[in-house]
């Protein structure tokens, strides 16, 4: 049976090593700047902005920080739950189903008699193919504490699975865990751990796809974790 292309996405194993490879190209910028502070002590909004960059770099075309598409019709713009990071398989706008934008489209007159024809806007993306992401981000060993404790990192992370699970019109859609930690095996097994656990609450998990790697030690965390978590869809 073909495909239906409609659905294609990006795979969660993209997603992963995509994850890593910008962790830890950071990790090596601060190693060689010397910089006190490693990548495990940043603040979480600080960690998506290097995978933002991430994305970026393996095409991936991440959005930040973009409302839920049952939340899109909100009259004010700035109302509304919203998503970490969304990849898209293509550069072109989401449709969030924002009726607003088509009524100001609509009302503002068309074209004068003397005007440019306006080109039709460009194809947008179905959100069911994108890839929908929640951060959570934990650390074992910290200088100032601000990227999470990595002790309420399960719960903040079921939490956020949950609300992946109910969302609608999300096809695809993941918790994206980055965690540090005193070693790779250990941080590895807690994660899958982590994915059991959400699964025995209900939660229609797919199974973790899970990549550690080592980092310089500053402040007790010798280790680094990536593992992007996937939620079924009914």
């Amino acid at each position: 049976m073909t495909a239906d292309p409609t659905l294609a996405t990006i795979p969660a194993a993209t997603v992963a090593d995509a994850a890593v490879a910008a962790l830890c190209a950071a990790c090596e910028e601060r190693d060689l700047a010397q910089e006190v502070r490693g990548v495990d002590s940043l603040p979480e909004r600080e960690i998506q902005a290097i995978l933002e960059t991430g994305f970026q770099v393996a095409d991936l075309h991440p959005l930040r920080e973009v409302r839920f598409p049952h939340r899109a019709g909100e009259p004010i713009r700035s109302v509304g739950t919203r998503c970490d990071l969304v990849l898209r398989p293509e550069d072109v706008p989401l449709d969030l189903g924002d009726e607003m934008d088509d009524a100001d489209d609509a009302n503002d007159g068309g074209p004068g008699l003397f005007d440019d024809v306006t080109p039709p806007p460009p194809a947008r993306l179905d959100p069911e193919r994108a890839f929908w992401l929640e951060v959570k981000t934990g650390s074992a060993c910290r200088d100032l504490g601000e990227a999470g404790d990595l002790a309420t990192l399960p719960k903040r992370t079921v939490v956020d699975l949950a609300r992946l699970a109910h969302a609608k019109r999300l096809r695809h859609a993941a918790a994206l865990v980055v965690a540090f930690g005193l070693d790779e095996e250990t941080l590895a097994r807690d994660a899958h751990a982590l994915d059991r656990h959400a699964a025995e609450q209900g939660l229609p998990t797919l199974g973790a796809v899970v990549r550690t790697f080592p980092i310089t030690d500053r402040h007790g965390n010798a280790a680094g974790l990536v593992a992007v978590i996937p939620v079924g869809r009914g």
